[in-house]
């Protein structure tokens, strides 16, 4: 976000400026600016996302060895996401953080003045 300056300069008329409120040597709406913006935009987009499809791969590597109940050092070290499950189930926490993802952030996506399919979205 930015912070908007009225700054005066000797002999000049008055204008505003804006500068991040982080960093306040960066002013908004410059080259530099939009660069921090979609690199934070990408990580905002790439940590929930990418966290399912990592554990959902995990998960997947994991399909032999449990179905054939012989542990490896990769089904040990991700045993916190499949052993409250059965071996048919293994894979439910990975619909389990999609489902936490839906209700905590992506129903936020859906605009205010849709606030019933934002419930409907909410209750499934």
């Amino acid at each position: 976000s930015c912070q908007a300056y009225t700054i005066s300069p000797p002999g000049e008329e008055l204008r505003q400026v804006s500068y991040m409120r982080q960093d306040a040597s960066v002013e908004c709406d410059t080259e530099m600016h939009e660069s921090i913006t979609d690199i934070a935009v990408g990580f905002i987009v790439l940590w929930p996302v990418g966290s399912l499809v990592l554990y959902t791969l995990l998960l997947a590597a994991c399909y032999k060895p449990l179905q054939a109940k012989s542990p490896t050092a990769l089904t040990r070290a991700t045993a916190i996401l499949h052993q409250e499950y059965t071996t048919k189930l293994y894979w439910w926490d990975a619909v389990e953080q999609a489902r936490r993802l839906v209700l905590t952030g992506f129903v936020l996506l859906i605009p205010e003045e849709r606030a019933f399919v934002r419930l409907m979205v909410a209750t499934l």
